[in-house]
């Protein structure tokens, strides 16, 4: 499940030794709110990857600070370095290809633990 995302927390949060999607979202947002069960339900298929959400509305200092001028946006960190990123709605097939992808890409972030289980 994914979890929600506060400034105090930010900093311990990217700095995980997993891989780390983040969700930059807001409520007005439409295609926002289309994500929001496509990145909730491929969370519960990812052990190895912790997944946040951050509402751009609530945390405009963790938005700006990360570029974000569109949502939704979904940004991959692996100990602390943005490794990858996702601009607009994607599907679930989309959204854990793209996943699949970045862990491929990134072995750091994955050093002691399993690849996706069904």
């Amino acid at each position: 499940m994914a979890v929600d995302v506060k400034s105090s927390d930010w900093d311990s949060l990217i700095m995980n030794k997993k891989l780390v999607a983040v969700d930059f979202w807001a409520p007005w947002c439409p295609y926002c709110i289309k994500l929001k069960p496509v990145f909730e339900a491929v969370a519960k298929d990812y052990t190895n990857v912790k997944f946040a959400k951050v509402s751009v509305e609530q945390e405009q200092e963790i938005a700006s600070k990360n570029g974000i001028l569109g949502i939704p946006v979904i940004k991959f960190y692996c100990e602390g370095k943005e490794v990858g990123e996702i601009v607009g709605y994607v599907s679930e097939l989309v959204l854990k290809s793209r996943i699949d992808e970045v862990i491929k890409n990134t072995p750091a972030c994955l050093a002691n633990t399993s690849l996706r289980i069904k």
